[in-house]
């Protein structure tokens, strides 16, 4: 028997008022309407239910069954005439409506048909809302607990999630690393998984067991001859000076030379090998024809002049010295490890987790990677799980899946910094192009605003926690579909570990207590008053300074 609270008195667009009635029993002894305290008791089996909570649902009378809202709103009509010694006053539920229910309960996203004025509607009990969420046979992967019926799990479909590309969002302390290590966790329980995280503080290290291994930036080489040409451009020339044109024709003829004519490559006995070959060549010889052709000179009616190309790679030459001699960008042009075209299969083996021991899970610790050097190494990253991702696909038919979570998006993958344009471009074409090789691209933020537009949009699932301010909120709004908008301005309420899950990967717009991790990750607030309370200790400075000098080694 379904409890009646109410009736519709408005109807624009996917919003709907209902005004509360007052509680009454009608002949046959059946009681309906809301009692002053906004609490309603049902009696089989015997317990109690609070309406008007913004994130509970309501039940809304159609022809073709029933229309399920999610409220987002309670107020009074007339708060004048509000707590009077009769009466609370007259009270208005504001709703959005996210689906239709047919006779039997289930739910089916989207209605064609709203309900008009003056027609009935329904308290939803705890055990419908079970059966509806237990219909939902995608959703097989628990991530939390409804916020609003802690005894029923909240699942999701990861296929949706990760296949259509997801975003985690919410301010700082929200709780967006506890989510990420709780999901990750859940993830890693199936037999086989290929996840790889762009940790940017190296606060995930010991989130993970031995199904995951932590690649830090020490360990990292992402040789400097996979790059493909636009990747080796953007690190060696300024596209924005005058001879720039000129520098990019003969730079590319000058590394198809070098790829062509290495020995070792013959070895590989490939048809053909073009500027995007990810073969080895000798980057010294490289710099030192460009050196070559920057200082000749030649005769001209025996008179000796300069060449064609004299004085036009100097500035180019300079910046490319710069980067060989700066340590930091040691892990591109200083390889150790991956020195020959043949290496290149044990570096894919290592950062897909499929070395002798398997991983289901590889953390790659960026935080040592320096910000101007980043934007390279996350570039080559992305680009290189995506051209595997497509030859693999090309080779056997079917997709090898990949998901890529990229923390700290805001940083690397923003439309202002032209410095990260490489990462940026990258990870959009993973978002718009990555479902059909399997590659998925969650991105996880603080900041959804500074984030690629591009990448966002393609998102089709989104996983809010706490957002205070009113810009980012209004950002995510527009992120959604025009019936979910409404729901944004529950984030600023949740708490911490608290999600509202919408999009595709959840039946509904669903407010979630996530999981804890275990183990947690690295992401916990220092205590100022406990460490402040103790005792004075000598503090290592030295230590300190001597491992910042050495820069972790």
């Amino acid at each position: 028997m379904k409890y009646r609270i109410g009736k519709t008195i408005a109807v624009q667009g996917d919003t709907i008022e209902m005004l509360l009635e007052e509680p009454r029993r009608d002949a046959e002894g059946i009681e309906s309407g809301v009692p002053a305290n906004m609490t309603v008791a049902f009696d089989q089996p015997p317990r109690s239910l609070v309406i008007g909570q913004p994130g509970s649902f309501v039940e809304m009378a159609i022809p073709t069954g029933g229309l399920l809202g999610v409220v987002i709103a309670c107020r009074l009509l007339d708060p004048t005439k509000a707590f009077q010694e009769s009466s609370i006053g007259a009270r208005v539920l504001e709703a959005l409506a996210i689906g239709t229910l047919d006779r039997q309960g289930r739910f089916d996203r989207g209605s064609d048909v709203l309900p008009t004025v003056g027609m009935d509607v329904y308290a939803v009990a705890p055990e419908s809302l079970q059966a509806m969420y237990a219909s939902d046979e995608h959703a097989t992967v628990a991530i939390g607990k409804l916020s609003y019926l802690p005894s029923q799990d909240a699942k999701i479909n990861l296929d949706s999630l990760l296949s259509r590309h997801a975003a985690i969002v919410g301010q700082t302390g929200a709780g967006k690393s506890w989510t990420v290590a709780s999901l990750l966790q859940r993830i890693a329980a199936f037999p086989q998984s290929t996840v790889i995280l762009l940790d940017l503080h190296g606060e995930y290290g010991r989130a993970f067991g031995s199904y995951a291994t932590n690649i830090s930036a020490a360990e990292l080489e992402l040789p400097y001859w996979l790059m493909n040409a636009e990747e080796l451009m953007d690190v060696c020339i300024e596209r924005h000076e005058t001879g720039a044109p000129l520098q990019i024709a003969k730079f590319k003829e000058l590394l198809q030379a070098a790829k062509s004519t290495n020995r070792d490559n013959a070895a590989l006995k490939l048809p053909k090998i073009s500027l995007d070959t990810p073969v080895y060549f000798d980057f010294q010889r490289f710099i030192e024809e460009l050196q070559r052709l920057d200082t000749e000179l030649v005769l001209v009616n025996l008179i000796r002049t300069h060449g064609p190309l004299y004085g036009m790679f100097t500035k180019t030459i300079l910046r490319i010295q710069s980067r060989l001699n700066d340590r930091r960008f040691d892990l591109i042009f200083n390889p150790k490890t991956y020195k020959d075209s043949v290496s290149m299969e044990a570096l894919f083996r290592r950062i897909l987790g499929e070395e002798t021991a398997p991983k289901k899970l590889v953390t790659l610790d960026l935080s040592q990677v320096p910000f101007d050097v980043r934007s390279s190494v996350i570039s080559l990253i992305l680009r290189c799980l995506f051209d595997f991702a497509y030859w693999y696909k090309r080779k056997h038919g079917n997709a090898y899946p990949i998901s890529v979570f990229c923390d700290e998006a805001h940083t690397y993958l923003n439309d202002a910094d032209a410095g990260h344009r490489a990462s940026r471009l990258s990870a959009e074409r993973i978002a718009k192009e990555g479902r059909k090789y399997g590659v998925s691209l969650t991105a996880i933020t603080q900041r959804p605003r500074e984030v690629s537009s591009t990448i966002l949009s393609q998102c089709n699932s989104f996983m809010c926690l706490r957002i205070s301010n009113p810009d980012d909120q209004q950002y995510v709004r527009n992120l959604l579909p025009d019936s979910m908008k409404g729901i944004v301005s529950m984030i600023s309420t949740l708490r911490r570990g608290e999600a509202l899950v919408v999009g595709d990967a959840v039946m509904m717009p669903t407010r979630v207590k996530i999981f804890p991790p275990d183990p947690k990750p690295d992401s916990a607030d220092v205590s100022f008053t406990t460490r402040w309370s103790k005792a004075h200790a000598e503090v290592d400075v030295g230590g300190v300074v001597t491992m910042w000098r050495r820069e972790g080694a």
